[in-house]
C-alpha cells in the first residue's frame, strides 16, 4: 500500500529546548485546554507539506527550524525541514529529531514548479502519483496532480472544519469544481484523466507575449543577483564538498574545545590545590612560631632553675640561724634540719629541670619536623606554580589553535550561505524558464470534452461507509448521508451539509473525509494514508443544548473508540477528554497550563501564557 505515516513534528532553535511531539502510527490524540498548542500542531503539519501560511505563536519565537518526520511506503525514514517564513524544505532521509546542521539530500520548493524540483512532486512520486493528470476546466484541459490536491482531503484545520466550502474542494468557486471532482474520482476509482494541453486564442497569444517579457526581465534581475556563474550542478557539487569539509572543521573544533574544557577543568582543581597547599604552609609557619616562642620560654625556666641551684648558698639557704625554708629558730629545729631542707630544695629543682628539659627536647623534634615539613610544601607550592604555569600554556595554546578553526568556520558558513542563495536564485530561474517554455510551447483542444463524474455505483459504495461511521458516531439525524458529486457537498438528513448548524457541519466534514481515508486505504486507492482533525468536537460541544439539542451526548465517546480500529493513521486535537479505554488503548497527550500533563506544544517560558 503505497501511504505515509507521519512519526513526529519538531519545532528547533539555538539555545531553545526542541518542542516535538510523537505520533503513533494508528491512533494519537492531542487533548487538553485551550491555546496549549493543538491547532498550532495541525497547522504545522499542514505547513510542512507545501502549506503557504507559517504557524505563529508567541512561544515559536526563536526556533529556526520545523521537522516533519514521515515513513515512506517501503518503510524508509524521511525528514523535511523548513524554516519559517521559507520557500525552501531541506529533505533528508533520515530520522532527525534536533536541530539540523547536515546537508540536505534534496532541497525542494514549497511550492509547486515547473522543473519538478519540489515538495509536492518528491512526495507524489514516492507514493506513485507523480505522473497522474487531473482535470482543471470543462473544456477538458488537465494538469498534474498536486500533493495540495490530497492534503485538504487528509488534513481538516479548524478553518476548514466549519467552512462552507464543500468538502471536496480545496477552495471555492465553481471553477474549482471540476478539478475537485476529478481528484474524487482519482481517489474512489484510480483512474486520473488523459493529460491534455490548449491552444490561446489571438487575445491569449498577446497576454502571454506579455508574459514571456515579464519572466524575461525577471530572469534578467534575478540573474544580477547572482555572484558566480556556475551551474547548479557545479553549486550542489561544491556544496557537499563544502559539507565534508564543514564536517572536519567542526569535528577539529569539537575535540579542541573539549580538550580545552578538560585542561580548563584541570587547571581549577589544580589552582584549588594550591590554595589549599598555601592554606596549610601558613599553619606550619604559624605553629613554627608559636613553637619558638615556647621554646625560649623553656630555655628561660632551664636557666632560671640553674641559677636557683647555684645560688642558693648565696641566698642564706646553707647558714645556721633561722630556717630559711620553714623560719624555725635554731631552739626549735632538729638535728640535721637544714641538710633535710636543702636536699628537698635540690630534689624540686633538679626533677623541674628534667621535666622542662623532656618538654625542650619534644619541642625541639616537633619545630624540626615543622620545618622540613615548611620545606616540603615550599617544594609543592614551586612544583604547582610550574604545573599551573605549564597548564596556562596549555591553554593559551589551545585557545590560538581555536582562532583560525572559528575563523574557517565562518568562512565555511558564508560560502555555504552564499552557495545557497545562488541556488535558490538558479531554482527561482528555473521556475520562470518553466513558465516561459509552458507558454511558448502551449497546445490547443480543439472541442469541449464530456465531464467525467464518479460512477453511481463508486458513489454508491462510499455513501455505505460515511452512513455506518456516522452511525458508530451515534449521531441522529443523520439517514440518507452521502456524497453529492455534482455539487461536491456532502448531505444528511434530507439537507447539505451547509443547511446545518456548525457544530453538525464541523461532525459531517469529520466524518467525509474520515470516510475516504477509510475507503481509499482499505481498496488501496490514492490517498496520503493518514487523516489529521482539528476540533472536530469543540463546536459540537459548545452549540449543544442550542440549535442542536438533540445531538446524542454520547458521541464524544462514540467518536473516539471509532478511530481505535480505523485503518491508516489518525491524529486528532480536541478540547473534550476521552473516554478511560481510549486512553488505555490510543497515545494520549494531554496539554494542560496547571496540573498533570504537559504545559502545551512548547516548553514553558517565563513572562509567556
Amino acid at each position: 500500500m503505497n501511504e505515509l505515516t507521519l512519526t513526529h513534528l519538531t519545532y528547533a532553535g539555538s539555545g531553545r529546548p526542541d518542542a516535538t511531539l510523537d505520533f503513533a502510527p494508528t491512533f494519537t490524540l492531542i487533548c487538553g485546554d485551550s491555546n496549549t498548542g493543538k491547532s498550532f500542531i495541525v497547522d504545522s503539519i499542514d505547513y510542512m507539506l507545501g502549506g503557504h501560511t507559517t504557524p505563529a505563536v508567541p512561544h515559536a519565537e526563536g526556533y529556526s527550524q520545523i521537522l516533519l518526520g514521515l515513513l515512506l511506503p517501503d518503510g524508509s525514514p524521511l525528514t523535511l525541514v523548513r524554516a519559517p517564513g521559507s520557500n525552501n524544505v531541506h529533505v533528508h532521509e533520515a530520522d532527525l529529531r534536533t536541530l539540523v546542521h547536515a546537508a540536505p539530500d534534496a532541497v525542494l520548493s514549497a511550492r509547486r514548479t515547473k522543473n519538478r524540483r519540489d515538495v509536492s512532486h518528491h512526495l507524489l512520486d514516492r507514493l506513485g502519483l507523480a505522473d497522474a493528470y487531473i482535470r482543471t476546466n470543462e473544456a477538458g484541459n488537465t494538469e498534474h496532480l498536486k500533493l495540495a490536491d490530497l492534503t485538504h482531503l487528509a488534513i481538516v484545520t479548524d478553518e476548514r472544519m466549519v467552512d462552507q466550502t464543500p468538502p471536496s474542494q480545496r477552495v471555492r468557486g465553481n471553477a474549482a469544481k471540476t478539478a475537485a471532482r476529478s481528484v474524487m474520482k482519482l481517489v474512489l476509482t484510480g483512474e486520473d484523466e488523459p493529460p491534455a494541453s490548449k491552444v490561446p486564442n489571438a487575445a491569449q497569444c498577446r497576454i502571454q507575449r506579455s508574459k514571456i517579457a515579464l519572466l524575461d526581465q525577471l530572469v534578467i534581475d534575478l540573474s544580477a543577483k547572482q555572484s558566480t556563474e556556475e551551474s547548479a550542478d557545479q553549486l550542489r557539487a561544491r556544496q557537499t564538498r563544502l559539507a565534508a569539509t564543514l564536517e572536519a572543521v567542526t569535528a577539529s573544533l569539537r575535540e579542541a574545545t573539549e580538550r580545552q574544557s578538560l585542561i580548563a577543568a584541570e587547571r581549577t582543581k589544580h589552582t584549588e590545590a594550591a590554595e589549599a597547599l598555601a592554606v596549610r604552609l601558613g599553619e606550619v609557619r604559624d605553629l613554627l612560631g608559636r613553637f619558638a616562642i615556647l621554646r625560649q620560654q623553656y630555655e628561660s625556666d632551664l636557666a632560671r632553675l640553674e641559677m636557683v641551684g647555684e645560688a642558693g648558698s648565696l641566698l642564706g639557704y646553707f647558714r645556721t640561724g633561722r630556717c630559711v625554708f620553714c623560719g624555725a629558730e635554731p631552739e626549735h629545729q632538729e638535728p640535721a634540719h637544714d641538710d633535710h631542707e636543702t636536699i628537698h630544695l635540690h630534689e624540686a629543682v633538679t626533677a623541674e629541670a628534667a621535666k622542662t628539659g623532656a618538654l625542650l627536647a619534644d619541642l625541639r623534634l616537633t619545630i624540626e619536623d615543622l620545618g622540613e615539613q615548611e620545606q616540603e610544601l615550599l617544594r609543592g607550592q614551586e612544583r604547582m606554580r610550574a604545573r599551573g604555569a605549564e597548564l596556562d600554556r596549555t591553554i593559551r595554546t589551545i585557545e590560538g589553535q581555536l582562532l583560525p578553526a572559528k575563523g574557517e568556520l565562518d568562512r565555511i558558513l558564508a560560502e555555504r550561505s552564499e552557495i545557497e542563495r545562488n541556488l535558490e536564485v538558479l531554482a527561482r530561474i528555473g521556475e520562470l524558464d518553466g513558465h516561459r517554455a509552458e507558454l511558448v510551447a502551449a497546445g490547443a483542444v480543439s472541442a469541449k470534452r464530456a465531464d467525467s463524474l464518479v460512477p453511481g455505483r463508486t458513489v454508491q459504495v462510499f455513501d455505505s461507509v460515511l452512513q455506518r461511521i456516522l452511525e458508530r458516531w451515534n449521531v441522529p439525524g443523520t439517514e440518507h448521508a452521502g456524497y453529492d458529486p455534482y455539487s461536491g457537498d456532502v448531505r444528511a438528513g434530507g439537507q447539505a451539509r451547509a443547511d446545518h448548524g456548525r457544530g453538525m457541519q464541523a461532525l459531517l466534514r469529520s466524518a467525509f473525509s474520515a470516510a475516504l481515508a477509510e475507503y481509499c486505504i482499505e481498496r488501496s486507492l490514492p490517498h496520503l494514508g493518514f487523516l489529521v482533525l482539528d476540533s472536530p468536537l469543540v463546536t459540537y460541544g459548545q452549540l449543544r443544548g442550542e440549535d442542536e439539542a438533540d445531538l446524542a451526548p454520547e458521541v464524544n465517546d462514540s467518536f473516539y473508540r471509532h478511530f481505535l480500529h480505523a485503518p491508516g493513521q489518525t491524529i486528532i486535537a480536541e478540547n473534550t477528554p476521552p473516554p478511560p479505554d481510549v486512553v488505555e488503548q490510543a497515545r494520549v497527550v494531554m496539554f494542560r497550563r496547571t496540573g498533570n500533563g504537559r504545559h502545551g506544544f512548547f516548553p514553558a517560558r517565563p513572562g509567556l501564557t
